[in-house]
């Protein structure tokens, strides 16, 4: 499974939404996919989300539940789903 951990220094945007997502907060989620705008970054964030909402979802039932029909939130529970799948 990949790794959770992003240098906050490095990635502080992603680094606070992996932070509130052990405090069941969805908006900082909300707020780094919001931010990934090349492909390439929005891969890596959906992924280091989804594997965040794997140990533990709550944060991501509650964004799915708060936005029905969120893109963003349907992208990290697939990428979540396929990650405990494999």
């Amino acid at each position: 499974m990949l790794e959770s951990y992003v240098d906050p220094a490095q990635d502080p945007v992603l680094a606070r939404a992996l932070s509130g997502t052990l405090r069941d907060e969805w908006k900082p989620a909300a707020d780094a996919m919001a931010s990934a705008r090349s492909w390439d970054r929005r891969a890596y964030v959906v992924l280091t989300l989804a594997a965040a909402a794997a140990r533990r979802d709550v944060w991501l039932t509650n964004w799915r539940e708060a936005k029905p029909g969120d893109r963003d939130a349907a992208a990290v529970h697939a990428a979540m789903v396929a990650l405990q799948a494999s």
